[in-house]
């Protein structure tokens, strides 16, 4: 029968025999239907064999059958849910050797509790072949009977029979209806991946599900999925809120295509956390990213937003970025290269600047998820400096990178800068509580000065999930200076800790990388300019240079925050060198001022005067201590009189009214030496003798 499958049904080989009390009872042969509704099978077309049960089932019934698999071909199966069942359905082998026929194992189970499972004609599979050409006996496998059985081996209850089995095949023409298979959605709290009570049918939560087979299709709407265990689905897809976990030593068959979704609300995230990648996909690996956009499409822009990305699959190219701007970042030069070619391979672990025109998503395709171990070598310092050394690197994989002291790099300093649009804020692997850099996300890493090149290696044990926020640990002593104004804002911290010294640590301090032109710039004015400014200790007379620059003449405020993490009864002041004002930042964290692009860079000192002290400039809440050439006096009361200035000769120097509740400034215009400061107030007076440079 050229181009038709012949189907010869042995009644007597399909007759289901059940074990029960060690009583063999044998029951009524299947009922075999063959049904055509087209002329005959035609190569490379496709038909079904669904399986139907009727009975009462508490325990597991199996199938095999055989056939050439030079004529057919088994495609996949469709789990048509039946409440409390799981089938699975066996790799392909041979018995009773290797030249023996093929055959496939179809399982059914129930698992849904003690009182069994009452079916009528319910289809619990649907199994899916296509013809190759010729003919073969498609057969259920009478084999050998195991021990306490008398029927076929894999054909057994282990309790409470069917009392039938309906098994049909039903070939349309052309048609691959049914080919997708099942669905079901995970509920928003998530859960173990083989636990069917996270299963709904239905994308609102609704309808009990089930665990999801190779034949279903499965979404991860929300919450966390956690794989800990050897799992396969047809078609997976991760909504913009749904998180996928695969435990280590686990692995997850996708047979069909995979897709990471990412809109406006978030991202789809996936942590793979086997050592070399436990995840495997038939179809097409797809992963979005929506990204904000408003270049005009002039060169040079009147409007433009920049994003750091870099690349979450293998072979992935630059026309993922069509009618786009991207750019790759050269150290030697400190210059971008536009990439104006549309079929360009980018580089794993590498990150590209890119602006796109309007708000919308961006699709990577081209291979499988990067996992595993990813090396960003020859990273180079062209000049071994400070000033060089900047390579632009990016998280490579689909979820979030944990930023912390496990990640395996060399000669590269502790700070990863992310560019947020109009400033870089830094992360570093010290911080108390280490920054997840988001997935896809390009930044920038500085390889240390004094050495030419540097290395880091990204790892799945790296990976995390996380909704990228930023919070401070409480548990050590930090000061964060957030100035905004002209829509735009930029931090500054200061930090605290035993293990840094004065000079710029590479684990501890960050580089100042400046914004955009109009975005207020503040920063630790040292050498180098530093973001993050990590200090052993401070003292009475620790006084900070904050630099301050804007592009715009606005009105900007500066916010403080970290005061909770001193001990209570400690002064911070910021003083305006400026306008001549100091303001308690314990008292009032919010100081609002006006700037212009001519103002002097050194706007700002940070003062530090904690509850400790130089014991003879000290009496009662009053601090005296100096800095250079100015006195201060730190008078945290309502207290009137007088700030008096004497050299060691008792003549006298400068006399100043003292300011109540605040921090007094006493500007000096003398050789360098000892001096004695007196405040003689109208409740109390204090002497206290400083250093003037």
């Amino acid at each position: 029968m050229k181009n038709k499958i012949k189907f010869l049904f042995i009644a007597a080989t399909v007759m289901l025999f059940v074990v029960a009390f060690n009583e063999a009872r044998a029951y009524t042969s299947p009922n075999v239907v063959v049904n055509y509704t087209g002329t005959g099978l035609v190569p490379g077309q496709y038909f079904y064999v669904p399986i139907k049960l009727t009975g009462t089932l508490m325990g597991s019934v199996q199938w095999v059958f055989s056939y050439n698999r030079d004529v057919m071909t088994y495609i996949s199966e469709t789990h048509n849910f039946v409440s409390g069942g799981i089938v699975t359905i066996s790799n392909f082998f041979q018995y009773p050797s290797s030249t023996g026929p093929w055959y496939l194992k179809v399982s059914y189970g129930y698992t849904g509790g003690s009182t069994g499972q009452s079916l009528t004609d319910a289809t619990v599979v649907t199994l899916k072949f296509q013809y190759k050409g010729g003919t073969t006996t498609f057969d259920f496998a009478n084999k050998a009977a195991t021990t306490g059985n008398t029927g076929a081996q894999y054909s057994f209850v282990k309790a409470n029979p069917y009392t039938q089995i309906d098994i049909h095949t039903t070939y349309v023409a052309g048609s691959a209806t049914g080919s997708s298979g099942a669905t079901v959605y995970s509920s928003a709290a998530g859960g173990a991946f083989k636990d069917s009570t996270i299963w709904r049918l239905n994308p609102d939560g609704s309808g009990q599900g089930f665990v999801p087979t190779g034949s279903v299709n499965a979404f991860i709407t929300a919450g966390t999925v956690t794989s800990d265990d050897t799992n396969r689905v047809n078609n997976l897809t991760i909504y913009p809120l749904g998180k996928l976990t695969l435990n280590a030593s686990r692995s997850l068959k996708v047979k069909g295509n995979l897709l990471i979704q990412s809109d406006a609300t978030g991202s789809g995230s996936f942590v793979d956390l086997t050592s070399a990648g436990g995840l495997t996909v038939t179809g097409t690996t797809t992963v979005q990213r929506y990204q904000t956009g408003n270049w005009d499409g002039l060169w040079p822009p009147t409007t433009i937003t920049w994003h750091y990305v870099s690349p979450p699959v293998g072979y992935a190219i630059s026309y993922v970025y069509y009618q786009s701007l991207m750019n790759s970042y050269d150290e030697p030069s400190a210059t971008w290269t536009p990439i104006t070619s549309g079929s360009q391979y980018l580089t794993k672990g590498v990150g590209y600047s890119t602006a796109t025109q309007t708000n919308g998503v961006i699709t990577w395709t081209g291979g499988n998820l990067n996992t595993g171990n990813i090396t960003v070598g020859g990273l180079p310092n062209s000049d071994a400096s400070d000033a060089m050394g900047f390579n632009l690197i990016g998280n490579p994989y689909p979820c979030a990178l944990h930023w912390d002291a496990t990640i395996s790099k060399a000669n590269i300093d502790a700070t990863a800068y992310l560019w947020n649009g109009t400033t870089y804020v830094p992360h570093l692997t010290t911080d108390p509580t280490p920054y997840d850099i988001p997935a896809e996300q390009g930044f920038f890493v500085h390889v240390t000065t004094g050495q030419s090149a540097g290395t880091i290696v990204f790892v799945n044990a790296n990976r995390t999930h996380s909704s990228n926020t930023y919070v401070k640990s409480t548990t050590s002593q930090y000061l964060d200076l957030t100035v905004d104004g002209n829509n735009m804002e930029d931090m500054t911290s200061i930090r605290f800790n035993a293990d840094a010294t004065t000079g710029f640590d590479p684990e501890f301090d960050a580089y100042k990388l400046y914004g955009v032109a109009g975005c207020p710039q503040i920063y630790s004015l040292s050498s180098p300019a530093l973001s993050v400014n990590t200090l052993p200790d401070y003292t009475t007379q620790t006084i900070i240079p904050i630099g301050f620059k804007v592009g715009v003449n606005e009105t900007y405020t500066i916010t403080a925050s970290g005061m909770g993490t001193f001990p209570s009864g400690t002064d911070l002041y910021l003083e305006d060198i400026l306008l001549g004002k100091n303001q308690n930042l314990m008292a009032n964290p919010v100081y609002q001022f006006t700037a212009s692009t001519t103002n002097p860079v050194h706007r700002f000192n940070l003062h530090f005067s904690p509850l400790t002290g130089v014991a003879n400039n000290t009496a009662g809440n009053l601090k005296i201590y100096s800095s250079e050439n100015n006195v201060f006096v730190n008078v945290p009361m309502e207290l009137h009189g007088e700030i008096i200035v004497y050299d060691l000769l008792g003549k006298e120097v400068k006399r100043q009214s003292i300011e109540s509740n605040t921090l007094n400034k006493v500007s000096l215009n003398t050789q360098l030496g000892y001096y004695l400061v007196k405040v003689l107030g109208d409740k109390t007076t204090v002497s206290g003798k400083v250093f003037i440079q």
